[in-house]
């Protein structure tokens, strides 16, 4: 991993989070895409084991700064679904898009998921929103999938910018 590159890309990404996507959002809502999760996918499906770990759980981290849920909930739910695509990429097979855009969807819903029960342990009033806030976070894991190819086409121009393998990294040492 090339860490000043992750760095500029993961400045790149949160701007495109908090300024461009809120003002695109979709509905009274404001239903938007997760670009830092999607990054987050595609580095943990095409990183080695031991080198994508580190940068997923830091693109939580960084939601988690620029969101409202508990310090600590996005890196913690980035982190898991980041060691679970890197054990069962082999099974995803992730040289291909709608595998990758599947994973996407279902991580993201639960990514979400997870942040709300923490939310909801930490004392946050929202038991009572439950159906309005999931059916907004499945909407935006959709919307979050169908910008999977896109994502995924732009980081693997970036791949040697960002010390990534163009094929997906399945040794646990590092090696490609």
């Amino acid at each position: 991993m090339r860490w000043f590159n992750f760095t500029i890309l993961l400045t790149a990404a949160i701007v495109l989070q908090t300024g461009v996507a809120r003002i695109f959002g979709l509905g009274p809502q404001r239903i938007m895409p997760d670009l830092l999760l999607l990054v987050m996918v595609v580095m943990a499906f095409r990183g080695a084991r031991d080198q994508a770990l580190l940068p997923c759980w830091i693109l939580g981290l960084v939601k988690d700064l620029s969101s409202a849920a508990p310090l600590g909930s996005y890196a913690l739910a980035f982190g898991l679904l980041a060691l679970t695509i890197t054990y069962l990429r082999e099974l995803l097979y992730g040289q291909r898009l709608l595998p990758m855009m599947l994973t996407v969807l279902v991580g993201s819903f639960l990514v979400e998921q997870m942040v709300y029960l923490l939310c909801v342990i930490k004392g946050a009033p929202l038991a009572d929103q439950y159906g309005r806030l999931s059916l907004g976070m499945l909407f935006s894991a959709g919307l979050t999938a169908a910008l999977l190819p896109y994502g995924h086409g732009l980081l693997m121009k970036l791949h040697r910018w960002l010390g990534l393998s163009q094929r997906c990294g399945y040794q646990t040492n590092g090696g490609y």
